[in-house]
């Protein structure tokens, strides 16, 4: 009897523990089911989940920052094409994350400074930018970005690495290939770059409201020679802290720049612009030749923003 006793008192604590090892086992397979548990995340690598982003290191979740530099004009409907004496017009744009506001980033391209005579030049309007042989240094904005205006004569067609580096800790890097083309004719008509482009500067290091832009105009070059006007009054009024347009032709400050066409009936004018408005605004070209041919382009500015 004692025997029998025994046998049944075992019998039911075994079954007791295999009870309690199924109902582990089951809330652990549920547990493992939940979204963004690790063994979910581990199930599901490509999940955005921040729960499922690998730490960076301090505590703080999250993908690794992350920075980007990218030049235009760069592709159809307008190429980088050189015009006049082998000149280089274009815009220089650098994004990465909102936490390196007012951080320091220099921009430079020792390889097209190689290929431009020794020496290329960039612009900005930031209170804060610093140039050297090739190089500038300028501040990046509350979101994180900055832009400046790129410029090279006589320079061979190609391609050239343009560099962007934060100067202080993390010490990100960033590289752009620019394909500058040999002069050539294009087709008609006078187009903006970078389009739709996101401003930068709000911060007393990094400016007000800038924006930097490339307007082509291309023609018949049966207009070779010939001067070719572009105007805007509504880009002159959206940036009240005043625009600059910059030529072949020279520099002016108000609505109305001219340029002279080359021999394939292309022209370049570097735009800027101090405090403006985001929106649309029309740009005009006129040929002051022939049959005086008009294009027009609608180019839109966006507000200051976090682009990565």
């Amino acid at each position: 009897m004692r025997v029998l006793t025994r046998v049944v008192a075992l019998v039911t604590l075994g079954g007791v523990f295999l009870f309690g090892l199924s109902s582990a086992a089951g809330a652990s397979a549920k547990a493992n089911n939940v979204k963004g548990s690790p063994a979910w995340c581990k199930n599901h690598p490509t999940s955005k989940l921040a729960s499922c982003q690998k730490s960076t290191g301090g505590g703080t979740g999250g993908p690794p920052p992350t920075i980007t530099v990218k030049v235009s004009p760069k592709a159809a409907p307008t190429a980088l094409v050189e015009t006049g004496l082998s000149e280089i017009r274009a815009v220089v744009e650098v994004e990465t994350s909102p936490s390196f506001a007012n951080d320091i980033v220099n921009i430079g391209s020792s390889q097209l400074a190689a290929t431009c005579g020794g020496a290329i030049l960039f612009g900005s309007l930031q209170p804060a930018a610093n140039y050297f042989a090739s190089t500038v240094q300028i501040a990046l904005d509350d979101d994180g970005n900055a832009t400046v205006s790129l410029y090279g004569l006589d320079c061979a067609p190609g391609t050239s690495i343009i560099e962007a580096d934060l100067t202080v800790a993390p010490f990100l890097t960033a590289l752009t290939t620019l394909n500058a083309l040999p002069p050539v004719v294009t087709p008609a008509g006078v187009f903006g770059s970078p389009a739709n482009e996101v401003e930068t500067g709000n911060s007393p290091s990094s400016g007000d409201s800038l924006v930097y832009s490339v307007f082509y105009v291309e023609t018949d070059p049966v207009y070779a020679e010939q001067t070719v006007e572009i105007d805007s009054p509504q880009l002159l009024d959206r940036c009240i802290r005043g625009i600059t347009w910059l030529s072949n032709g020279g520099s002016f400050n108000g609505a109305t720049a001219t340029a002279t066409l080359d021999n394939d009936g292309n022209a370049t004018f570097a735009f800027s612009g101090e405090s403006c408005a985001a929106g649309p605004s029309a740009v005009i070209a006129d040929v002051l030749a022939g049959i005086h041919s008009t294009y027009v382009t609608t180019y839109t500015i966006a507000a200051p923003a976090p682009t990565i």
